[in-house]
């Protein structure tokens, strides 16, 4: 891919990043100067500093999706915690349990439940995991 491509890619996927993980534009701005040594906007930035810019989105808790054919999230490089949750969850709404498959659903209920840090904290996700399970064990 040429840089003309990449960049605009990545500054989209920054974009995403930022409301998903729920950073402040404030933060946002100070991250960009730091990677850039004071540039704060990503248009500005190279595709190295974006590069970097979405490796520190990704630590804090980015997850890119890709949009199946059918309009559907599909989440990548989950944890296996996260992968379990959501296997269980797609389970719940094979049996009616579950109304909405969406993703989106899954993590409302998975905030709801676990807490604001649901996905950094495995004390939590084991929690969840229980959680469905035994909703599993009564719908079927």
């Amino acid at each position: 891919m040429s840089n003309n491509t990449i960049k605009p890619r990545l500054i989209r996927l920054i974009h995403i990043a930022k409301q998903q993980v729920g950073m402040s534009d404030n933060d946002y701005r100070a991250l960009l100067a730091n990677v850039s040594r004071g540039k704060t906007s990503s248009k500005d930035l190279t595709a190295e500093q974006l590069e970097t810019v979405l490796r520190h989105m990704k630590a804090q808790g980015f997850v890119a999706t890709v949009k199946t054919p059918d309009g559907r999230e599909r989440y990548r490089n989950l944890p296996n915690q996260q992968k379990k949750i959501r296997s269980l969850w797609l389970e719940l709404h094979e049996a009616g349990a579950v109304r909405i498959a969406a993703e989106s659903a899954m993590f409302a209920f998975c905030k709801k439940h676990g807490g604001e840090g649901w996905d950094k904290d495995t004390d939590a996700m084991r929690d969840i995991i229980e959680r469905l399970k035994k909703w599993r064990d009564r719908a079927t």
